[in-house]
């Protein structure tokens, strides 16, 4: 009867213990769920893929949590980067990251509960689900130092693209070129395709070529390179990429910089702040990057431009 009654107890002694696994669970067996994040570049360019970089290589450091990266890449098709957004705001991605201003643009007008967090930007509209790193620099300024390293210039070749962001910044461009007596001769594309010809529409006479922070430009940057090199001009670009790819020098900020300051926000995003509320990140302040090798080419000496970043006091980096 006694062995009957111990048997008895100790069923009801497992079952109680199974009962408490199942409401209290082993601690070492709990998941955080995987926050997904979205990036979106417009087209491929050494520019755009260093922010990317910047941004997850910060990120995994600064947030705890599992994450997962996708890259969504437009190729330069404005239907295809609407597809990646709808896409992304279908998948209920955790946060949405467009890099350069008409892919931010884009995003918030399709994305309106999700948070988003856009990437060289010159974006001025608050919204409650964004935040914003903006690198543009004054255009006055860049020409000012162009102007500095180069006083007896005369003749400016600019290549941009029809964009509505470049557009302003190239009638910009102008009105500083005509403050110090300098012909700017301007280039526009529609499509990469065009940039072949555009190039070779830049007048025999034009003693340095000018290109903004325009991705669609950028994403070429070896045509003119190429032609560039072939004139013996320098070729002035507004980001590091660039010169990393065989410009002369450019007067910009550090593009994995933006990705680095773009993480900071974006781990507060995940940890529960709301985009709006964080204050936008302005990177103004310019760098000089310099291709030594492209200035060796063309036999140009390194002395003014950098006496030129000493009296307007920007950092130099030389590749």
């Amino acid at each position: 009867m006694n062995s009957l009654f111990n048997k008895l107890l100790l069923i009801c002694f497992y079952y109680i213990l199974a009962g408490c696994v199942v409401c209290y669970g082993a601690p070492s067996t709990f998941k955080p769920s995987i926050k997904k994040i979205g990036i979106i570049m417009p087209i491929e360019h050494k520019a755009l893929l260093e922010i990317s970089e910047g941004f997850q290589e910060t990120l995994k450091v600064l947030y705890s949590g599992p994450i997962k990266f996708k890259v969504g890449n437009a190729q330069g098709d404005i239907n295809l980067q609407r597809a990646i957004i709808s896409q992304m705001h279908d998948a209920n991605y955790d946060l949405v990251v467009p890099i350069a201003t008409s892919v931010v643009q884009m995003t918030t007008a399709m994305i309106s509960n999700q948070s988003i967090l856009g990437l060289a930007a010159d974006v001025t509209e608050k919204k409650d689900n964004l935040a914003v790193v903006n690198d543009e620099i004054d255009k006055e300024k860049i020409i000012a130092f162009i102007h500095k390293v180069y006083p007896k210039l005369k003749n400016i070749s600019l290549v941009y693209s029809s964009s509505d962001k470049i557009f302003p910044e190239a009638a910009q461009v102008e009105t500083a070129c005509k403050h110090r007596h300098i012909k700017l001769h301007s280039l526009m594309i529609q499509n990469l395709s065009d940039l072949y010809s555009a190039s070779q529409a830049i007048p025999q006479d034009t003693e340095a070529v000018f290109i903004l922070k325009d991705c669609l430009v950028a994403s070429g940057i070896n045509t003119l390179v190429q032609l560039t090199k072939k004139r013996k001009i320098p070729l002035i670009t507004s980001d590091d990429g660039t010169v990393q790819q065989g410009a002369s020098f450019a007067v910009g900020v550090s593009e994995k910089d933006i990705g680095i300051e773009g993480a900071k926000l974006a781990a507060q995003i995940l940890q529960g702040v709301s985009p709006g509320k964080l204050s936008m990140v302005k990177l103004t302040k310019p760098t000089i990057f310099i291709n030594l090798s492209a200035l060796k080419y063309l036999d140009q000496d390194l002395a003014p431009i950098k006496s030129a970043a000493k009296a307007f006091h920007y950092p130099l980096v030389i590749k």
